[in-house]
């Protein structure tokens, strides 16, 4: 198999086994954290992990449409998809964008802790893509915590309201597609409780973690 093939093909065996490397993915995170904390206001630091997400984004998709992946796994509606688009495009200073960094922040330490990968060997572009694409979204999304966050007037109800419509577009785009978007129609851990009761549950628990989230961002800040 050439090196184009093992990076790009669309032929599904079984996903990557990690074993002992699996130790270097939460400790990746918490590197990652400190320096995206320390160097926020660093430009080269900044740009470098923002134009590898826009890349990466980019090439993924692609991929996505050259192996015609069917609408049930290639669309953006995964929490930490949308947050990528998000950080990357929308305007700064507004809430909506703020949400989606809490969301990033969540989305990508839940991704590398429990990491779910497609059935390809490793080092297949959407290993590379689920590794690398987390790792910059958590640092696009510290950085902007770090320099942008506004304490907000109720925002935990802001949190909550912004979580239940999230959610809702991507359980209806699961009842469409038949995909597992969110994670909503086959939980990992929790297990699969119904699509209405999997909702319920996942937006509770996403809610609780994104207000804790929040909390300690809104303390730093106050306390800096």
């Amino acid at each position: 198999m050439t090196i184009w093939e093992l990076l790009f093909t669309s032929k599904k065996t079984v996903p990557p086994h990690l074993g002992p490397w699996y130790i270097l993915l939460p400790i990746s995170l918490l590197v990652i954290t400190v320096l995206s904390i320390r160097y926020a206001n660093s430009k080269p630091y900044r740009d470098f992990w923002y134009w590898g997400q826009l890349i990466q984004l980019l090439i993924i998709n692609a991929w996505y449409i050259s192996a015609h992946l069917p609408l049930s796994e290639a669309l953006p509606f995964y929490h930490s998809r949308m947050a990528m688009w998000m950080i990357l495009l929308a305007p700064n200073k507004t809430f909506f964008k703020q949400y989606f960094a809490l969301v990033g922040v969540f989305g990508s330490i839940m991704a590398l802790v429990y990491p779910v990968f497609y059935p390809f060997p490793f080092p297949h572009v959407s290993s590379v893509n689920n590794v690398f694409g987390h790792w910059a979204l958590l640092a696009n999304c510290l950085i902007y915590l770090v320099k942008y966050y506004q304490v907000q007037n109720r925002d935990i109800w802001k949190i909550c309201q912004m979580t239940l419509g999230v959610n809702a577009i991507i359980f209806l785009a699961n009842l469409l597609t038949g995909g597992n978007y969110g994670f909503m129609s086959k939980p990992p851990v929790i297990g699969d409780h119904g699509s209405l009761l999997n909702y319920l549950i996942v937006t509770s628990l996403m809610t609780g973690i994104l207000v804790f989230i929040n909390q300690l961002v809104k303390w730093k800040h106050k306390n800096s």
